[in-house]
């Protein structure tokens, strides 16, 4: 069974969980818009189609498309945007579980192995931050993700004396 103090700190993590895992899933979803543009844009200059069309273009225009095309390329490897798109789907999966796995604990704070539940939560949140470090922080994307959850969850707000959402 949790204490009152406890039973604030779950519903806290599972908020925060919440805005992480919906961050995570928008940095994905940026990321991977990103490397579908640098991708189609690399395969078009490269093709044929391309080539005819910058055939009848003055002579630097081919040279500045292949500058791009080479800039593009060497970004999207210098960044290693598949593995940072992976890590962040990763990222939002397990946050998103998390926040799952604490709305459970909140509607089964009276059970005998809450505070054991708890204590393996904050480990895998602790894991899951650590993992997140080699990630961007946006602040203003968090920000926006943490006014859309905190306004949900203050329509939501439990009737437990628990403290407010900021």
């Amino acid at each position: 069974m949790l204490t009152e103090a406890l039973t604030n700190r779950v519903w806290q993590r599972m908020v925060e969980a919440e805005v992480r895992s919906l961050y995570f899933a928008d940095l994905a979803n940026r990321y991977t818009r990103r490397k579908q543009i640098i991708t189609g844009l690399t395969f078009f200059l490269s093709s044929g189609a391309a080539a005819t069309i910058i055939a009848k273009a003055p002579s630097w225009v081919p040279l500045v498309l292949a500058l791009v095309v080479a800039v593009a390329t060497a970004y999207s490897m210098a960044v290693s945007l598949d593995r940072s798109i992976a890590t962040m789907i990763k990222l939002h999966s397990g946050w998103n579980h998390l926040a799952v796995d604490y709305e459970y604990l909140w509607n089964h704070w009276t059970d005998d192995d809450a505070e054991q539940i708890l204590g393996k939560l904050v480990k895998q949140g602790m894991e899951m931050s650590e993992q997140a470090t080699e990630m961007p922080t946006k602040e203003k994307l968090i920000d926006k993700w943490r006014e859309v959850v905190y306004s949900r969850f203050r329509e939501d707000a439990p009737s437990r004396n628990v403290a407010t959402v900021a």
